[in-house]
């Protein structure tokens, strides 16, 4: 057995009542596994800033106003995704790509003027991402794909991975001045072959366990939290 495979037994054996591993972690063996094998990636960066709504009427000649119950608070920002989606375009040309649409929601958080009232967090949903992408590099070696066409015959699917920042601040530049959210990071789009793979691992759960799987649909809406709070006055 080599060392590698020595630290994870004793890292698992460290950590059988916190894994519910029951019975003594076996020996390592040769695990003959279907997984989804990635062969080709492909990234962008993300450096945008989007207008929101502005504040209190505020700007009551510019477009999107919307009376927030309070002071915006810049220290505070969050981008959650609320859809991610990828698929292939410009399959009967000789330059296929992969389009991938991001849309997500801006979270700010409002202060009340009367003091002892909670904050308000107001989701204001926006498209981050709209964009084809055509340059894949393999996984395997670090090269460009030059003929991505001939390759996806044998892709079986994508996965996307997002990485992105939030932080809010004022625009006075122009003659409509407005709080803009400043989004940065990236994403890594994969495209994966599902493939027989022989592995040498540990199986720490008994040969006759079952094993359930799922996917979650939707995320924590705490922005539904927050609307079903009692009112403290704050807006009356």
């Amino acid at each position: 057995m080599n060392t590698e495979i020595n630290c994870v037994k004793d890292y698992l054996c460290n950590n059988k009542t916190r894994f519910g591993i029951l019975d003594n972690v076996p020996e390592t063996e040769y695990l003959n596994i279907t997984a989804q094998n990635v062969r080709f990636i492909a990234t962008k960066q993300i450096r945008t800033s989007i207008p929101l709504p502005s504040v209190n009427g505020i700007l009551n000649n510019c477009r999107g106003i919307i009376n927030y119950p309070g002071v915006i608070d810049t220290s505070y920002a969050s981008f959650r995704v609320t859809d991610a989606h990828e698929e292939l375009v410009h399959c009967d040309t000789d330059k296929p790509g992969v389009r991938v649409t991001i849309n997500g929601q801006i979270v700010v958080r409002s202060v009340p003027e009367k003091e002892g009232c909670p904050p308000t967090y107001i989701a204001i949903p926006v498209q981050v991402v709209d964009e084809v992408l055509y340059n894949f590099y393999s996984a395997e070696n670090g090269s460009l794909v030059e003929f991505l066409k001939d390759e996806l015959a044998y892709i079986d699917g994508s996965c996307m991975t997002v990485q992105l920042s939030c932080n809010i601040y004022k625009d006075t530049s122009g003659a409509c001045p407005r709080y803009m959210a400043r989004i940065r990071g990236n994403i890594v789009d994969k495209l994966w072959k599902r493939e027989s793979i022989w592995v040498e691992g540990i199986r720490p759960y008994p040969y006759n366990a079952l094993t359930f799987c799922d996917s979650f649909d939707t995320g924590c809406n705490f922005a539904e939290e927050a609307d079903n709070e009692e009112d403290c006055g704050c807006n009356g």
